[in-house]
This record gives structure tokens, sequence and C-alpha cells, in this order.
């Protein structure tokens, strides 16, 4: 995974155990990445709409989230052109059909129900980021 140097991935997840768990992944996956966890769906974009802060090349975002959900967050990346580059993966222990049809109509996305088991997710994030172009 020598191809990835300097990624930038971001969780956004208001649990904080998923954050341990996910950066414990990153590690075990030995890719060169800065990680940066956001508890709040509007820290996360207070941190991208500032043009001073980098943008991360991958975002995971929980679907149900207080105040603003999953899916309100990817609208917001998606109607700014400046966030183009993200890519916004639904990273949820659940999502309803509902869900589903309501983000395809927003446009083309991901979503990976959270794996149970680390070794699932590891396999999971391997898959995701060697498929980062």
């Amino acid at each position: 995974m020598q191809n990835h140097k300097n990624m930038q991935i971001a969780l956004v997840d208001d649990d904080s155990d998923e954050a341990t768990i996910f950066q414990i992944a990153l590690e075990l996956i030995g890719i060169d990445s800065k990680f940066n966890y956001y508890e709040r769906a509007f820290d996360f974009l207070s941190h991208i709409e500032n043009p001073k802060n980098s943008l991360p090349d991958i975002v995971f975002v929980d679907m149900k989230m207080p105040k603003i959900s999953g899916q309100e967050m990817i609208a917001k990346i998606k109607e700014n052109t400046r966030f183009d580059s993200i890519k916004a993966i639904i990273y949820t222990a659940h999502i309803s059909e509902a869900q589903k049809l309501a983000m395809e109509a927003m446009g083309p996305y991901e979503f990976f129900i959270k794996p149970t088991e680390l070794e699932d997710l590891i396999a999971m994030l391997k898959g995701i980021i060697s498929n980062h172009k």
C-alpha cells in the first residue's frame, strides 16, 4: 500500500469507541496516513469550510448522528464543488431502504455496514484505500 503516502482519512461518528477501533485498523494496515476523528458533523464541516485547512482524501460518515445526520452532511459536501475531491462514504451500523433511495437521489455514493470484527474492518479499509485514486 505504498502508493498511498500522506493520505488523509477522516471519520465522523458520535461514538468515540468506533474511532479507536478505526485508528487501530489503519495502523495495522501500515499505510502512511493522517487520521482525523470528528465526533460531530458540524466540527467536520467547520474544518473543511476553512480554506486554510487541508481536505481529507476519504471521509467515513456515520448515518445516525445528533443534529446533522450523515445524509445531511454528505449533501452539504456535495453542494460545494471545492469538496469534489473528497470521497464520502457512509459507514454505519444500519441503513434503511428509504435512506438508500434518498442517498441515491443525491448522486453516487458508497456505504459500508460497520464490521463487527477487526479483521473485517481491515479488509474493508484495504479495499477502499487500494481503489482510491
